[in-house]
């Protein structure tokens, strides 16, 4: 696996699956095959009709995304329904050319939302028509972000498979000319104006202070001990990798900054941001003593 995952939480139990698919569902050169794995509960499912909750996976490993979904496990007695969720191609254990799924260009040219939401597709057919009396049960797609993507697309290319979906936390719309290229961060920055007075702003100063302190050896030299790296930097380069590793931080912690703890990309507490915040009250302070405060909140993190 590319990572660990969690162990289910409790009231989670599924059955895991393979369905032979197709590397490419649109040409007519290549008949490769691969095991797409999906996961299966049919522990509350009316056979009479009732409904399947089909999850789009996204860009992981599918367990993860199972085992902190709640919402449709919160549902799935309520309204009796199968959950699916089916992992996304060159992810978890669904790797179409194996270990040489990453290897060139070549390998990669299947790995598409359009071939996906074609794997989906297919999948959701076999099942509706090899488990006895899910032919007439309604599908209905769910996804969180990218995966929430998917589950739009996927009523929309596909309304004979799906009936409806819920498209959480989905940006269907965030291309080139649709809407602001930086409306994202925008987002971002609002979540850490919200964690606590000071915050935002700090984490701003935080660049140019990276920056002054990366002209000399001895800035980097204090960068790579403050921050306990594991490989020291040595240029002005490296401090812009740094900047992006510190800037991955702060989007994932806007993307899981949940009202109640959760593992879902690491154990965190509830509202992660205004945890860390505490340590990003003060803005104005010199360039080393702030960062030395962004280390006790990423440490925090």
């Amino acid at each position: 696996r590319p990572r660990d995952v969690p162990a289910s939480p409790p009231g989670v139990d599924y059955r895991t699956l393979y369905y032979s698919q197709k590397v490419d569902h649109f040409g007519f050169d290549e008949d490769f095959t691969f095991k797409q794995r999906y996961l299966l509960s049919d522990t509350h499912w009316n056979k009479n009709g009732g409904p399947i909750l089909f999850y789009a996976g996204n860009e992981g490993d599918i367990e993860l995304f199972c085992n902190n979904t709640g919402f449709m496990w919160d549902v799935a007695e309520e309204f009796e329904a199968m959950l699916v969720f089916a992992e996304h191609r060159y992810y978890g254990e669904s790797m179409p050319f194996g270990d040489e799924s990453y290897a060139d260009s070549k390998h990669l040219n299947y790995l598409t939302s359009e071939q996906a939401l074609a794997d989906f597709a297919v999948l959701i057919r076999f099942l509706k028509a090899s488990i006895p009396g899910a032919g007439k049960s309604p599908v209905v797609a769910l996804g969180g972000s990218y995966g929430g993507m998917l589950a739009a697309w996927l009523r929309m290319k596909y309304p004979d498979v799906v009936v409806g979906a819920i498209a959480a936390s989905a940006p269907i719309w965030q291309f080139e000319d649709l809407v602001p290229c930086d409306l994202f961060f925008d987002i971002v920055t609002n979540d850490f104006k919200k964690g606590g007075e000071g915050c935002s702003e700090s984490i701003a100063k935080s660049w140019q202070a990276i920056n002054h302190l990366s002209n000399t050896d001895d800035g980097l030299q204090w960068l790579s001990s403050t921050f306990h790296l594991c490989n020291p930097l040595k240029s002005k380069e490296d401090a812009s990798d740094f900047k992006g590793w510190l800037s991955e931080t702060w989007v994932n912690l806007a993307m899981v900054n949940y009202p109640y703890a959760a593992d879902f990309l690491q154990p965190l507490p509830a509202w992660p941001i205004q945890v860390l915040c505490r340590f990003l009250k003060e803005p104005r302070l010199e360039d080393k003593q702030l960062l030395q405060n962004i280390f006790q909140a990423r440490s925090e993190e």
